[in-house]
């Protein structure tokens, strides 16, 4: 016994060691995928089927939540969740809070980072997680929002495309609309792998689906064609499983022999490889097909071999009615009343039981369908007010364009409105400067002339006062010189006294040069007059009084006097 429970722990040891070191390479394996997605898709198709044994679970998953976060990959963390339910749901058996809550977690991860992908992947997972546990009310709602986020994903970014379109697909025939099993199918046909299994699989349901829509012909086509895929593959079960289909069409279409082979060959092939549903399947054809042709014998045979494949469960119940109906038809074909009976009266208990799950089934699909349509007309209310809001937010949206528009015309008109005064000021500054240029040389020539003039006056003054010394010797020397002198002198004084007429021009310079000297001293003295303005001149311009009084054509003794008195008026108004 001891050496028993030592042999037990060995292999125990021995196991957890093989778990680990296949879980490491299968971390290492994921951790050198360099494509997001093809990394996403090794993660959702890592083990997570360990009975009851959660712990193993989580060792077996805990490195891709360490590498999720140690990454920052949002989209590994989602998967890793997504893995942990699927864990919980084999642990538990049934539909659990666990389980619940780590789908949960994945779709706050989305609330996050928007990936329309795996939200509808997320819901499809979900819903199929109720419908495998046959909570298919619950399922309902998420494979209707998978369905609503179709059109909104790319599908060349669904990770399993092929495995999760087979969950919609099988769901959807579940509850009776062949049609959209159908699309979903043939839009994942072309991403699986020529001559594999999933191909395979996938064409046969196809055909499977158009043959309960009663598209016979269209259902023939696929099955060949799955045929085909199946003998490629080499794969005996498909090959099996496809004859049997084949010959349910080829008995149809009246071509009985060749049913019956087909249906046989599907009979061997599935019991070779164990695929008792199946065989089950195949044999209960096979025995209507012989009552058909009242080969009694063979008949009874063969629904004896489905009945031994048959297991107690209620997926099996239709198929045991279908037994007991076959059961009595053979009994009557070979004469056995008690027989009969007795299998008629099991076939009506068993049709009683059916009619019954199938009525509830009738009415379950009635309810699913209001749901469908009440889920659509929320659908179509929600769309209507986005559109309706949509279109609010448009016309919002070019009032505010419009009134832009007409802001950014309003400012640009100000702008040239500014430009352009702009450009007159500095039009009007460049004339005034050019204005205050020819001012600016106009009075540098006054001032040349004034201080030529001043200059003259002060050398007529020298010249004057030394031809009045030549007349003073002259007129004790030579009198006759002394007349063509005085001459000369006289003419000189004429040309430099300052007539009313020189004096005009003289001022009109001098306020020029002197601008409102002239007319604020007249108004600061109110009491000066003419002569005093031209004083007032004179000594501004520097002049002597003999210059002055050459200029005035008066005495010396007059100008100093008229300075006096000019002083005097001046002092006389600033000290009144």
């Amino acid at each position: 016994m001891r050496i028993y429970l030592l042999l037990l722990f060995f292999l125990v040891v021995l196991s957890i060691k093989n778990t680990n070191r296949a879980v490491g390479q299968s971390i290492e394996k994921i951790v050198r995928i360099e494509d997001p997605l093809r990394q996403l898709e090794s993660v959702l198709q890592l083990p997570v089927n360990f009975g009851k044994d959660t712990a193993a679970l989580k060792k077996t998953l805990n490195p891709v939540l360490e590498l999720a976060d140690k990454k920052h990959n949002l989209l590994l963390k989602w998967a890793y969740y997504m893995r942990m339910a699927d864990g919980y749901s084999i642990a538990f058996d049934q539909t659990n809070a666990v389980s619940d809550r780590y789908y949960q977690l994945a779709q706050q991860l989305l609330q996050k980072d928007h990936n329309p992908e795996l939200e509808m992947i997320g819901n499809v997972r979900q819903g199929y997680y109720n419908y495998v546990y046959r909570k298919v009310k619950e399922a309902f709602p998420f494979f209707l929002h998978a369905n609503d986020l179709k059109s909104k994903v790319n599908i060349k970014k669904i990770p399993l495309l092929v495995k999760h379109y087979q969950f919609i697909a099988n769901f959807y025939s579940y509850i009776g609309d062949q049609g959209s099993a159908v699309n979903y199918l043939q839009e994942a046909l072309p991403f699986s792998k020529a001559a594999s299994r999933e191909r395979v699989d996938l064409t046969n349901a196809i055909a499977v689906y158009l043959s309960k829509d009663s598209l016979h012909q269209q259902a023939l086509a696929y099955f060949n064609q799955a045929m085909k895929e199946a003998q490629l593959a080499k794969d005996s079960v498909w090959i099996g499983i496809i004859a049997g289909n084949l010959a349910d069409q080829a008995w149809k279409a009246g071509e009985r022999q060749k049913a019956i082979a087909l249906v046989q060959k599907n009979i061997d092939l599935s019991m070779r490889y164990n695929e008792r549903k199946d065989a089950m399947r195949a044999n209960l054809n096979l025995a209507g097909w012989y009552v058909v042709l009242k080969e009694w014998k063979l008949a009874k045979q063969h629904v004896v071999s489905s009945i031994a494949l048959m297991e107690e469960k209620p997926y099996f119940l239709k198929y045991r009615m279908d037994a007991a109906k076959l059961l009595s038809a053979i009994a009557q074909g070979l004469n056995q009343k008690e027989e009969e009976l007795k299998q008629l009266h099991r076939y009506l208990i068993l049709k009683d039981s059916l009619e019954k799950r199938i009525n509830d089934k009738e009415i379950q699909q009635i309810l699913w369908q209001r749901e469908t349509e009440q889920y659509d007309q929320t659908i179509q209310s929600t769309e209507e007010k986005r559109v309706h809001s949509k279109r609010i937010y448009q016309f919002i949206g070019l009032c505010l364009i419009l009134v832009f528009a007409i802001v950014v015309l309003l400012i640009n008109r100000s702008k040239a409105k500014i430009k352009m005064r702009n450009a007159l000021l500095e039009k009007d500054q460049l004339t005034l400067a050019y204005e205050k240029q020819l001012l600016d040389q106009e009075l540098l020539i006054l001032r040349d002339s004034l201080g030529e003039f001043t200059d003259t006056i002060k050398k007529n003054d020298v010249t004057i006062q030394q031809l009045r010394q030549e007349i003073v010797q002259a007129s004790e020397q030579n009198p006759a010189y002394m007349g063509e002198v005085s001459d000369s002198l006289n003419a000189m004084l004429q040309n430099h006294i300052m007539t009313d007429e020189r004096w005009m021009k003289f001022k009109h310079v001098f306020d020029k040069v002197y601008p409102g000297y002239l007319s604020q001293m007249r108004q600061n003295y109110a009491k000066i007059t003419d002569n005093d303005l031209r004083i007032l001149a004179l000594l501004k311009l520097d002049l002597n009084n003999s210059s002055m009084s050459e200029l005035l054509c008066v005495s010396t003794e007059a100008i100093k006097k008229a300075k006096q008195r000019l002083k005097k008026k001046m002092e006389a108004q600033d000290h009144p």
